[in-house]
């Protein structure tokens, strides 16, 4: 009697998970998010970026979500300590700038009971006007900055279910990519560690 009370107990906790992650439409999540950003390897140091945003993922199935993102993050000031080029004077200087992203992408869930580890490929666009307040600063001539670029973010997380439509995530953790060109001086792929973690809401039965 007592084994078949616990086997009742636990397919009715799995399956309530299963009414939180697939019996939805979609989910909505908001976020903090926490940059270490690589400017433009030795040119200069690494930069912590705190920012937020969120994401909308539509669920096509019990592993697979399509899922967009847009976040943003505060300006923060640079050091850059550039070689002469052709287009500019060798010195030191400082830039400001803010940075947003927008994502889309597939996301790969992983039900277990009352929790979810999930997996991501997104790809997209960063804007900044870091690189665009630069080339002011540095007195840059015959060149013209890109402020956007292509941006990628690959990595995982956990979702702990509270209900059956809320959910804690407490680590997301990434690999992320922008690329600003500036190829003269080696700016080119900026590889970034992102770090999130926010709360999930499923919506639409």
């Amino acid at each position: 009697m007592n084994l078949s009370w616990l086997l009742v107990a636990g397919l009715a906790s799995l399956a309530s998970f299963y009414q939180f992650a697939y019996a939805q439409k979609g989910e909505t999540s908001i976020d903090y998010s926490l940059v270490v950003y690589n400017p433009a390897k030795s040119l200069a140091s690494n930069r912590i970026l705190n920012g937020g945003g969120g994401s909308v993922g539509f669920i096509l199935g019990e592993n697979l979500e399509l899922k967009g993102e847009l976040q943003g993050y505060a300006t923060t000031t640079f050091t850059f300590h550039l070689p002469g080029t052709v287009n500019s004077a060798k010195g030191t200087f400082q830039s400001q700038g803010s940075m947003v992203t927008y994502l889309f992408g597939p996301q790969f869930n992983f039900p277990m009971v009352r929790k979810r580890l999930f997996g991501e490929a997104l790809f997209g666009g960063a804007n900044t006007g870091a690189y665009g307040s630069l080339f002011k600063a540095a007195n840059v001539t015959g060149l013209s900055a890109h402020n956007n670029g292509f941006a990628m973010a690959i990595g995982g997380g956990i979702d702990i279910q509270i209900s059956n439509h809320l959910a804690l995530r407490p680590a997301q953790l990434d690999y992320f990519l922008t690329r600003y060109e500036w190829k003269q001086i080696g700016i080119n792929n900026q590889s970034n560690f992102r770090y999130q973690a926010g709360i999930v809401f499923a919506w639409g039965h």
